[in-house]
C-alpha cells in the first residue's frame, strides 16, 4: 500500500502540530498535490538547489524539512528564471511536493530542541519560555440510563476525558428530564404534544478545545434522542504547557572550555565554535535554543544557566551576555537543528512500517552548513 502526500501531512501534523507553530510561521505544505502518491521521502534541513537536485535524481516524491521553503518570501508571481520560481518549477515537474514542521517542531516534544537536550547530556530538563497552554472546556449532555455506556464511549474514544496519565475520566448524576414533542417530532420517547418525565443522567467531561467539536459529533452519533441537549463551559484551568527553548543540569559540573570540545564533538561541528564567557567558568546549567533564539538568552540567566547555547550570535548581543554573567556557544544554526533530520526519518520510517506503507524514506547527504572558514 502506498501513502500519500496528505498521510506525510497527517503524521507529521501528530509529532509537530499546527496550532504549536508562531503566527509569523509558514509551516506545513508548502508545494504538492496531496492526493499524490508517495514511495519515497527524502529528509532535509532546508529545501535549497542542492536539495531538490538530490531529490530528483533519487526519484523522491516529497522533500521533508524543518526549515520551511516559503519562509520570509512573499510571493507575487511564480517566473521560472528567477531563484524561487526556478525551485517551484522543478519541484513541479518533477511532482516532488515540499512539506515542513518548523517552530511547531522546535516546540513540540521530541522536537529540535528537546533532541538537542539529549545529545548534550541535560537531565531535569524543562521549558525555557512557554509559548502555548492547552485551552480546556467542560462537555455536559443528558441522556437516557439505557445509552450511558455507549454515550460515554464514543465521547472519551473522541478525545474526552483525558487528564494526565489517565482516560475516561467522567461523572456522571441522575435526575429527571422534561420535554414536550412539538408537531413534526420524532421523539425517541414520549408522544406528540404530551409532557414527557424520564430518568436521565447528566454525564461530563472535561476535554480540549480542540477536540470539542469531534467529541459533540460523536455524542450525538450514538445519542438515541432527537435533539441531544448539551452544554460547553469554559473552565478556568488549563492543559498541557508548551514552550521554546529547554534548561536542564548537567550530571557533573564541567569547566566551560572542556564542555566545548566536548560539545563540537557530539555536534560534528568541523569549523570554528565560537564561544562568549571564561573558559574557566564552571558549567553546570545549560539553557538552549536551536537555530536562532538569542532572545532568550535572559530567560535562561533568569533560570539559573551558566551557560546558553543558540546559532546566530551578534557581537553586541556577546556582549551583553558578558555584562550578565553567562557563557555562551554560538553552535551555528545549521549544526542545532540539523540534528532532527535523522529523528524525523527514523520517525517516518517506523510510521511507514506500522501503517503498511511500500515507503523508503533517506536523510539528504548535502551538506547545508552555509558558512565557511580559513
Amino acid at each position: 500500500m502506498l501513502a500519500t502526500v496528505k498521510d506525510i501531512v497527517t503524521f507529521l501534523e501528530g509529532i509537530a502540530p499546527p496550532n504549536l507553530a508562531e503566527s509569523w510561521d509558514n509551516t506545513g505544505l508548502a508545494v504538492g498535490d496531496n492526493e499524490h502518491p508517495v514511495k519515497k521521502v527524502l529528509v532535509a534541513l532546508d529545501v535549497i538547489d542542492s536539495v531538490i537536485d538530490e531529490a530528483v535524481e533519487i526519484g523522491a516524491d516529497l522533500i521533508l524539512t524543518h526549515h520551511p521553503m516559503l519562509l520570509f518570501r512573499k510571493i507575487d508571481r511564480i517566473i521560472k528564471n528567477d531563484a524561487l520560481g526556478k525551485q517551484i518549477y522543478k519541484l513541479i515537474e518533477n511532482e516532488i511536493a515540499a512539506l515542513s514542521a518548523h517552530t511547531n517542531l522546535d516546540v513540540a516534544k521530541g522536537g529540535t530542541n528537546d533532541v538537542l537536550a539529549e545529545i548534550i547530556g541535560l537531565t531535569n530538563v524543562e521549558i525555557l519560555k512557554g509559548t502555548y497552554t492547552e485551552e480546556l472546556r467542560k462537555i455536559v449532555v443528558y441522556v437516557p440510563q439505557s445509552h450511558l455506556e455507549v454515550v460515554r464511549e464514543a465521547m472519551c474514544n473522541a478525545g474526552g476525558g483525558h487528564i494526565g496519565g489517565y482516560s475516561h475520566c467522567t461523572f456522571q448524576t441522575q435526575g429527571e428530564g422534561t420535554f414536550l414533542p412539538l408537531a413534526g417530532a420524532s421523539p425517541y420517547i414520549g408522544k406528540e404534544g404530551a409532557l414527557e418525565k424520564t430518568a436521565e443522567c447528566r454525564l461530563e467531561s472535561i476535554a480540549l478545545l480542540n477536540k470539542v467539536d469531534g467529541i459533540i459529533e460523536a455524542l450525538k452519533a450514538v445519542h438515541p434522542y432527537e435533539e441531544v441537549a448539551y452544554d460547553i463551559y469554559p473552565v478556568e484551568q488549563k492543559g498541557k504547557k508548551e514552550g521554546i527553548g529547554r534548561i536542564g543540569d548537567l550530571e557533573k559540573p564541567m569547566l566551560f572550555s572542556e564542555f566545548a570540545k566536548r560539545l563540537k564533538d557530539k555536534l560534528n561541528i568541523d569549523d570554528i565554535l565560537r564561544l562568549v564567557g571564561d573558559p574557566n567558568q564552571e558549567i553546570r546549567r545549560i539553557g538552549l535554543c536551536t537555530g536562532s533564539g538569542v532572545e532568550f538568552m535572559a530567560a535562561a540567566k533568569k533560570q539559573g544557566a551558566d551557560l546558553y547555547l543558540t546559532g546566530d550570535l551578534k557581537f553586541h548581543e556577546a556582549q551583553k551576555a558578558l555584562e550578565m554573567g553567562l557563557c555562551v556557544g554560538d553552535i551555528t544554526h545549521y549544526a542545532s537543528e540539523v540534528i532532527i533530520v535523522p529523528i524525523l526519518q527514523k520517525a517516518l520510517q517506523q510510521e511507514a512500517k506500522e501503517k503498511g506503507w511500500t515507503l523508503e524514506v533517506v536523510c539528504s547527504k548535502v551538506n547545508g552548513q552555509t558558512f565557511w572558514s580559513i
